[in-house]
């Protein structure tokens, strides 16, 4: 590509100043949350929630002028990219305040966060948790499978995972299965993202795990995953797709011990070598 004339730089720049202060009027929106959630530490979760949703506009706007750079001046606006990668790092971090990061615990326990934020409802929960995986597949598309930070996006897909799981109320989709309930099909749809969520993050850990060095925590941590998602089919009597992930999980299993015979043996085998040559 050649050099950009100042002509396009400058339609470029008038076509972002409108977007520009919409970040900056965002910016004194998490401001003034920030503040409201320290002086009212009884209700921190719902301002977690107000800023977690600031910080996913400003990663709106931030992708929009990246388009707008590809679109009109042909190239990446890394400067763009890059501040929207780290405000969806804070997403996760006020999610995580609001429901944890555990993605051990019981299902059941994932009530005692949901009675901060009880006022919210399974339609606005399931519209929030579907923004965050939609901006987090945006940003995973904008920069890319030959990104340095490609490997990274494993993590982000996995703790939007857990966010997701921590975010049900597992009592209730149990408790209320007639159709007829209100928000039935919404409690039902945020069931179905949770699942094809952790599927995912087991997925993307796998695959780094044969892609990047097989290293033993990308794996296990795999098989945390699949073993999240077996949990649930477990409670809602789900016995063949729990078995199969049982399989799936003892095979992962059996892998990481032949690893570790192959890496004990190789290891033997050096101690040989150097004990021949003395």
């Amino acid at each position: 590509m050649g050099t950009l004339s100042k002509a396009e730089k400058a339609a470029y720049n008038d076509e972002i100043k409108d977007i520009k202060r919409e970040v900056e009027q965002i910016k004194k929106s998490l401001n003034e949350a920030a503040i409201k959630k320290k002086k009212h530490p009884s209700i921190e979760s719902y301002y977690n929630l107000e800023i977690a949703s600031y910080e996913m506009d400003s990663i709106d706007s931030f992708l929009k002028m990246n388009d707008l750079s590809v679109e009109m001046l042909g190239i990446k606006n890394n400067s763009y990219l890059e501040n929207a990668r780290k405000q969806f790092y804070l997403v996760l971090q006020h999610l995580e305040e609001v429901v944890g990061d555990d993605i051990d615990r019981t299902l059941k326990e994932n009530d005692e966060y949901l009675a901060h934020i009880k006022k919210l409802n399974p339609a606005q929960i399931l519209n929030f948790v579907h923004r965050m995986h939609s901006l987090l597949n945006k940003l995973k598309i904008k920069f890319g499978q030959e990104s340095k930070w490609k490997w990274s996006f494993v993590e982000l897909q996995a703790r939007a995972a857990v966010i997701t799981r921590n975010i049900i109320s597992f009592s209730d989709v149990a408790r209320l299965r007639d159709p007829r309930t209100e928000f039935f099909n919404e409690r039902r749809e945020l069931m179905q993202l949770c699942k094809e969520s952790l599927t995912e993050a087991a997925k993307q850990y796998r695959t780094k795990y044969e892609m990047a060095g097989k290293a033993r925590e990308d794996l296990t941590e795999s098989m945390n995953y699949l073993a999240a998602l077996r949990k649930i089919h477990v409670l809602f009597g789900e016995d063949t797709e729990a078995i199969k992930l049982k399989n799936i999980i003892d095979a992962a299993k059996m892998a990481l011990e032949a690893d570790d015979k192959a890496k004990d043996k190789d290891k033997k085998n050096k101690v040989r070598e150097k004990e021949a040559r003395k």
